[in-house]
Order: structure tokens, then C-alpha cells, then sequence
């Protein structure tokens, strides 16, 4: 490649901003100076979340995820900076147990719990998947008494095992997959017990409090080492108006907590044979009022999660076509269980609405990985419009778009995949730098910002 083959290569990724995999489009632009029409061919940015999927598109969404989580805390965005003094708690939701798996313990350990009948809420596994369950359940506990599975292993944070099952005949996968297809609705019971609860505590009805406060979330699903998948919450209360009002005083964070409390131990969901689900035993709570530096992490924290597929594994970024791909490119035997579990549901003419086969990637999870109610902050829609806004007006462009139509994916030259990543990883690493770098000038102004 010679040098003007280079900077031609190296122009192209830019203007597709370094993204992996851009849309090309083809069509006309008028110029609104000089009414001309000129053909033109442009590469756009693929824009997918998945950072398995391209590295540049996905760094951009995981900003406006942060953006989006922390303007809900702090302000920001048409958000006013009140809410901060709201009562704001920070909960994770988790799934029950569907069989024993690696885990490690406070003290290092791998734990093992031998009793699969007992490991769930109030026995909600047992009641789950009704008399052919209860068997499987009665039959796995009768076994693992009589051939304990144990593991004297202490395991570190990277170990491939953790989250694998110990005994993978006695782990439910239908159970598992039928879980993370109902999540969504069980979660849509809980606020809506939250909320009734609420109000008891109160001595108000629905009605009345909507008239004195209203309540507002964000939720990111976050799939387990296990392939469960378990919710990431900020739960905010307002007042009447919305964020711009203050709530009652008797609604406090403690307050809060105790009603999440009691509506997670209550809160099930039942599909169409009657079965029903609930959330598992742990359960955590955080009050991000009286932690200050509790907000700029869960942004984080949240927005990491964002831009993560199933696993974080690339063979799961996309829909399945069929059985033979899943035992092909799965290569991990738990998920592939799993995703052969969903394939399989999937096919079961009792539970077609569930759209098990096309979920089978996310291991039977239906919903949306990132969704908030609608008074929580901003939308992607607004942060994306307001960024088009403002790249057209820096620009100077005085064309007008007419028509576009759709040409392909990809760049001309099949190594600009490659060097797009490696060139967005360059200027990802310097522009941390220079975020280091202004920061620590910051603290050398100010002295020891301890």
C-alpha cells in the first residue's frame, strides 16, 4: 500500500468516524445557495450498541448511557439539578437458583448449596414449572445427597468455571430460559406493587398519589456468568410535577427501601400454565442520597452494562438461523444449553408469543436491555438530535439531503475493518490521557483533593 493508498484508506474510516462496519448510502443533495443537484455516496456509522460489534459505535452509546443514567441523578439535560436531594435508591435484582454453580464466597471459598428445593424465595422454584418440576427438583436433591458434587476450589474473579454448573444433568436449563423470558412482566408487577405500596404507607390511594408524588425508574438487564439474568435499578421519587417539584416529606429513603423490600418478597408473575415466578433471595439496596459520590459510579456502572452483549461473547451479538449454527459457533457447553434450551421452547406452540427462537442469543431474555419511565431524564432520541445539531452546525454544510438509498455494509477496502479499530483505539487511549492529564492539573490547582 502506497502512501496515497493509505491516505485514502485512512480518510474513508474518518468520515465513517471509525466505525467497524459502516452503512453505505447513495442519492442526491441540493445545495440551497445555488440550487445544484450532485450525486453523492456516503458512509454512515453503523451505530450499534455492541461493542463486539464495533468498538467506535458502542463507545458513543455507552457515553449517552452515562449521560442519560446521571442527568436522572444529578441533573442536567432539561433535568433540574433538584433531583439530587430526591429520594434515590440504587437496587439489584436477582434471579433464583435453577441449580448449583461456582460461585466464591466472602471468605474465597466456592460454595455449594445442596438443596436445589430450598435455594429459592419461599420455594418459588417448586412452584415454578408445577409437578414436573417439583419431580426433577425432588429427584436432583435425592441425588446430590447421595453423591454431593464438591468443589474445594478457590476461584478467582477470572476463572472460566465460575457461574458453571456443578452438576450441569441437575441444572433446569427450560427453567432458567423460561426465566429470562418472563423477567420483563415480573419486573412491570413489581413497580406496580412498589407503587401501590407506597401509597398504603401513605394512607393514599392510587389516585391521590399521583396527585402527591410521582415515581420514576431506570433498569439495565445485566446476563449473569450463570445466564440469568438479573436487573440493575434507579428508583427516584418526585413531586407532582415531576422532577421540577419536590417530593412529600414522609417519602424518605428509607421509606422506599422497606416498600422495594416488601414488593420484591410479593411480586410474581404467571405465565399461561399457571406457574409462577418470582425474584431470587439476594437482593441489594443503596441509598445514592446519602452516598454523593454513589451517582458518577452507578453511570458507570450502568453504562457499562450498556453496550455488553449476552456473556460479552461475539457468537451471541446476533439472532441464531438455526439449531445446527447454536452447536456450531456456541462454543461454551453451558450457554449453548441454554441457547439450545430457548431453540428448542421456542418451537412449542404454547409458548410461541415468548419468541423463544428469536431470543435464543440472548438465552430467552425478550425485553430491553436499557428502559426508564418517561419523567426519569432525557431519551437517546434527544441526545442523539442534539449532537446532529451541533456536528451540522460546526460544519458549516449548507446542503440540503434528498433522497438516499441503501448501497451496503462495509468499507471498499476489506482492511479498513481492522485499521477503523485500531486507529479508534489510538485516539480512545489519548483522549484518556488528556482526561488524566487535565484532572491531575485540577488537583495540582486546588491542592489534595482528598
Amino acid at each position: 500500500m502506497n502512501a496515497e493508498e493509505r491516505l485514502a484508506l485512512v480518510r474513508e474510516i474518518d468520515l465513517a468516524r471509525n466505525c467497524s462496519h459502516p452503512i453505505r448510502l447513495t442519492g442526491e443533495v441540493v445545495s440551497t445557495e445555488t440550487g445544484e443537484v450532485n450525486s453523492k455516496r456516503l458512509l454512515v456509522a453503523c451505530k450499534d450498541r455492541r461493542e463486539v460489534v464495533c468498538p467506535a459505535c458502542a463507545y458513543l452509546y455507552r457515553a449517552d448511557a452515562w449521560i442519560l443514567v446521571s442527568t436522572g441523578l444529578i441533573g442536567g439535560k432539561g433535568t433540574p439539578a433538584s433531583v439530587a436531594s430526591h429520594p434515590r435508591l440504587f437496587v439489584t435484582l436477582t434471579a433464583p437458583s435453577f441449580g448449583s454453580v461456582h460461585t466464591i464466597t466472602a471468605s474465597g471459598g466456592c460454595v455449594v448449596r445442596r438443596d436445589p428445593l430450598r435455594e429459592s424465595t419461599d420455594g418459588a422454584i417448586s412452584r415454578t414449572f408445577g409437578d414436573a418440576s417439583r419431580d426433577f427438583f425432588e429427584r436432583a436433591s435425592q441425588e446430590t445427597h447421595a453423591h454431593v458434587p464438591v468443589c474445594t476450589q478457590r476461584h478467582e474473579l477470572d476463572d472460566p468455571v465460575l457461574g458453571k454448573p456443578l452438576r450441569p444433568e441437575f441444572f433446569d436449563y427450560d427453567g432458567a430460559v423460561l426465566w429470562n423470558a418472563h423477567v420483563s412482566r415480573l419486573w412491570n408487577n413489581t413497580v406496580q406493587l412498589i407503587r401501590r405500596l407506597l401509597a398504603e404507607a401513605g394512607g393514599l390511594n392510587q389516585v391521590r398519589l399521583r396527585r402527591a408524588a410521582q415515581l420514576h425508574y431506570l433498569k439495565v438487564a445485566e446476563v449473569q456468568r450463570r445466564g440469568l439474568v438479573h436487573l440493575h435499578v434507579i428508583l427516584r421519587v418526585d413531586g407532582p410535577e415531576g422532577a421540577i417539584s419536590e417530593p412529600p416529606s414522609w417519602i424518605t429513603s428509607e421509606l422506599l427501601a422497606e416498600v422495594i423490600r416488601r414488593a420484591v418478597r410479593r411480586a410474581s408473575v404467571t405465565d399461561l400454565r399457571s406457574r409462577e415466578l418470582r425474584w431470587g433471595t439476594i437482593m441489594d439496596i443503596r441509598d445514592l442520597v446519602s452516598e454523593p459520590s454513589g451517582a458518577p459510579r452507578v453511570s458507570s456502572y450502568i453504562a457499562k452494562y450498556a453496550t455488553k452483549t449476552t456473556g460479552g461473547r461475539s457468537e451471541l451479538a446476533r439472532r441464531f438461523r438455526s439449531r445446527r449454527q447454536i452447536v456450531s459457533v456456541v462454543g461454551d457447553p453451558h450457554v449453548r444449553r441454554l441457547a439450545l434450551a430457548a431453540w428448542d421452547l421456542g418451537g412449542r406452540s404454547e409458548l410461541a408469543h415468548l419468541r423463544l427462537r428469536d431470543h435464543a442469543h440472548a438465552l430467552g431474555f425478550t425485553g430491553q436491555l436499557i428502559t426508564k419511565s418517561r419523567g426519569y431524564s432525557t431519551t437517546f432520541r434527544e441526545l442523539r438530535e442534539a449532537r446532529t445539531s451541533f456536528m451540522v452546525a460546526s460544519s458549516g454544510v449548507t446542503s440540503l439531503a434528498g433522497t438516499f438509498h441503501y448501497e451496503g455494509r462495509g468499507y471498499d477496502d476489506p482492511r479498513s475493518s481492522a485499521w477503523a479499530e485500531v486507529l479508534f483505539a489510538m485516539q480512545r487511549e489519548l483522549r484518556e490521557e488528556a482526561f488524566e492529564a487535565r484532572r491531575g492539573a485540577d488537583h495540582d490547582g486546588f491542592g489534595d483533593p482528598s
